[in-house]
């Protein structure tokens, strides 16, 4: 939880920041910093009933409200039948049930219901002699009026851009992404992934997070942990800004400028909150806290832009070649695959509703 240390102009205690800092104020949905919840199925129920279009700031119609519902009945179902079915059929389930809660939060951002198509935006090459090794995904923006729910989710979580989105000109902008590169990078399985491959650990968590504001400029500032000099180097060349006390203490430090002083803005604040996030800024919850880590190596895609997209893949596999699922797999890729279907759909649920709702949802402290 970030803490404000300036005496002079500090930051409303905010759990939510810089991961869920909204553009403008979500007091409407919940007036908590963060909140506790045994079902976030009837939380995301309440969220819509109450929501509003944030283009318009108007409260959702009937009609609006009820499309909503239905995409949400739809995506509860798919996550609870996951849930107890077999893991050759758990991905497709799941997919399908992250599809319909983007098109949620897609929705509650700027209400477009069944008047554009959605489509995947993604697509495989998965063949007879495919390997996780060597499979692919390809993202594809929107085109001829038809919603890529891929590049939409990107966008609305803030994501840095890939390069197919910077580059509208090209005739079929696309881009590249290793399946293998999207389980290393989930921070979920990371420790999996590693013991799987034989491979170094390559996220740093971040901790005593503090952020405050100081005359015209707002300050983020937090400690890089098992951090030595080496790593501070290859971290800044891979674009982040950090320093080394001199109690030999790895600092991360952001900073953006303001105009309203003394008190930023909302809007302030999440301009420095997505600045973090672009160095790149990756989180898991284990449902008491949202621990957050940075990489020197690891592709700027955020927590569940990556859950979503490999488990468009491993859908993929279950719709399309069910038969490769087995001879695709190695007995250790087997239990990495096995660790992300077991894991990491729950953190999807709950980054999402969190995002929805611009602040913490964390899991409910059981008796």
């Amino acid at each position: 939880m970030p803490r404000t240390v300036s005496k002079e102009y500090p930051q409303k205690d905010n759990a939510s920041f810089p991961l869920f800092s909204p553009a403008k104020s979500k007091a409407y949905l919940l007036s908590c910093d963060s909140i506790r919840t045994s079902d976030a199925w009837s939380l995301l129920n309440y969220t819509i009933r109450v929501g509003k279009d944030r283009s318009t700031r108007q409260p959702l119609n009937k009609d609006q409200r009820t499309y909503l519902l239905d995409v949400l009945e739809q995506a509860e179902y798919f996550y609870k039948t996951a849930q107890t079915a077999p893991i050759k059929s758990q991905p497709l389930l799941y997919y399908y049930s992250f599809m319909n809660l983007a098109k949620i939060a897609i929705n509650l951002n700027r209400f477009v219901g069944n008047n554009r198509k959605y489509i995947h935006g993604i697509s495989e090459n998965i063949q007879a002699k495919s390997t996780l090794a060597n499979s692919k995904i390809t993202l594809w923006g929107s085109k001829g009026g038809k919603v890529s729910n891929s590049e939409a989710l990107i966008k609305l979580l803030e994501d840095p851009l890939p390069p197919y989105v910077l580059k509208k000109a090209t005739p079929a902008p696309s881009c590249e992404i290793s399946v293998l590169d999207l389980m290393r990078d989930c921070i979920g399985v990371h420790r999996t992934y590693s013991e799987t491959y034989n491979t170094s650990e390559h996220f740093y968590r971040l901790s005593d997070i503090k952020c405050y504001s100081k005359r015209n400029r707002l300050f983020f500032d937090a400690i890089v942990e098992n951090c030595d000099d080496t790593l501070m180097a290859s971290l800044n060349a891979n674009g982040y800004s950090i320093s080394k006390d001199a109690d030999s203490v790895f600092h991360f430090n952001v900073d953006s400028y303001v105009k309203t002083t003394p008190s930023p803005t909302i809007a302030e604040w999440h301009s420095l909150a997505v600045k973090i996030r672009s160095y790149g800024l990756w989180s898991y919850t284990n449902g008491e806290e949202y621990k957050l880590f940075i990489s020197p190596t690891a592709q700027k895609l955020s927590s569940p832009s990556i859950i979503y997209h490999a488990m468009f893949f491993f859908g993929s596999i279950t719709r399309y070649h069910p038969d490769l699922f087995d001879s695709m797999l190695s007995a250790k890729e087997y239990w990495l695959v096995s660790e992300f279907l077991k894991t990491q759909p729950q953190q999807f649920l709950y980054y999402i509703l969190s995002y929805i709702n611009g602040t913490r949802v964390l899991f409910s402290k059981q008796i």
